[in-house]
């Protein structure tokens, strides 16, 4: 059993808990910390009657003599981030400074044009201290490479194509700011390239121009679109033996007007200006900072499905599988608190930090997921109630406007 800190209060955090709290074989505390301890509070009480003891802290990660403090009263064997990429490196360090092993949900700059997230660079000191640190345990990339690669030992003898496709697997929040809201899918979407691999080669397309003709067979009817995703360099990186990677996604066009007149003035500039002597700030930074959200987004609703079309050879025969998870988002909400995305990745980090526990995931260095037999994370999703189909489906068709 170990003492496990998590830093960060979230979506995921909330479906973490209780599952992690209900097997006294895996933990024998867990504090929940994050700069909000009130939101930790609400988690501890909600909790209270699970086997695993919960406390809570607030935390400040920035603060190095405060967080240093907090570990020498909780002194941790496991530390769990669910903080926002860009402070991974930050709660690295604490882990390596406690001599605790380490899994985070998210790949800090993932999105930057180079798989290599900056969590390998501290590959070389989690190796000297023998600690093992898993670095983006959620469903991209880790469950996404995961069973593409058990999939394809059973199903194929080579595969050449994958097409990953998510229906509604947005995790929503409540609030959203200026700086997430430019940054998300839908407002990226109408005005930058296409990009994929086909053949071990980069290609991009116009905007919003390339759709899976006739839709895929038990997936429903939304018009599937092809889009950029960080997980494409990451499927290419990790099993470059498949040439052709591509991303599809529902999209839905939303109004730019008053993004467009920001613009226009100058205040999505992320170039910093100097406003007093010696003091400067990004337009875009000074804007999150005095409109803080843009309202309440729309709550996830129906089906979220997350999917992935393989195509290749079998016994010299052309050969295509679905493979697919789905949950119905209100159910999922009434039963676990959270929206299917959210829930999806908070099994995914429950089975990888029960992996690292249970030793079946212990290396010293960082890893991802395709560090180990896929069949050991599949194995843990499985006894956690994740469940997948997969079924031969006729090949993807593209349909390229213009």
């Amino acid at each position: 059993m170990k003492k496990i800190l998590i830093f960060g209060c979230n979506k995921v955090t909330e479906a973490v808990v209780p599952i992690l709290c209900s097997d006294i074989s895996i933990a024998s505390e867990l504090c929940i910390a994050s700069g909000n301890k009130a939101d930790c509070d609400v988690l501890r009480k909600k909790y209270s009657d699970l086997p695993v003891r919960i406390t809570t802290a607030r935390a400040d990660v920035n603060n190095e003599s405060g967080t240093k403090m907090m570990l020498s009263i909780i002194q941790p064997d496991m530390i769990v981030n669910l903080e926002p990429a860009p402070l991974s490196t930050k709660i690295m360090k604490i882990a390596l400074y406690q001599g605790a092993d380490y899994i985070d949900a998210a790949l800090c700059d993932w999105n930057k044009g180079d798989f290599l997230a900056r969590q390998f660079e501290l590959f070389g000191e989690f190796r000297a201290k023998g600690l093992t640190a898993i670095a983006g345990c959620a469903v991209d990339p880790s469950v996404t490479t995961t069973l593409i690669r058990a999939v394809a030992s059973e199903h194929f003898d080579k595969v050449e194509e994958a097409n990953v496709i998510d229906i509604n697997m947005k995790s929503s929040s409540n609030k959203v700011s200026i700086k997430e809201l430019l940054a998300s899918r839908d407002f990226k979407a109408k005005g930058e390239k296409a990009c994929c691999i086909v053949e071990d080669e980069k290609k991009e397309y116009d905007p919003l121009s390339v759709t899976i003709a006739d839709g895929i067979e038990g997936l429903g009817d939304e018009t599937l679109y092809l889009l950029n995703d960080p997980i494409v360099d990451d499927i290419n990186r990790e099993i470059p033996e498949i040439s052709t990677v591509r991303y599809f996604s529902t999209y839905k066009e939303r109004s730019t007007a008053v993004i467009d007149m920001l613009r226009d003035v100058g205040m999505l500039s992320d170039v910093p200006v100097e406003i007093s002597e010696g003091v400067k700030i990004a337009p875009i930074d000074f804007l999150s900072k005095v409109m803080p959200d843009s309202g309440q987004e729309e709550k996830i609703t129906g089906k979220s499905i997350a999917a992935i079309v393989l195509s290749g050879n079998k016994d010299d025969q052309d050969k295509s599988v679905l493979i697919s998870a789905e949950e119905d988002n209100e159910a999922c909400i009434s039963k676990n608190g959270v929206d299917v995305a959210s829930y999806f990745d908070a099994l995914t980090v429950v089975a990888g930090i029960k992996l690292i526990c249970l030793n079946k995931w212990k290396k010293p260095g960082v890893f991802t997921a395709c560090a180990f037999d896929p069949e050991i994370l599949t194995d843990a999703l499985r006894k956690l109630g994740f469940r997948y189909n997969v079924t031969e489906i006729p090949s993807v068709k593209l349909e390229i406007k213009g």
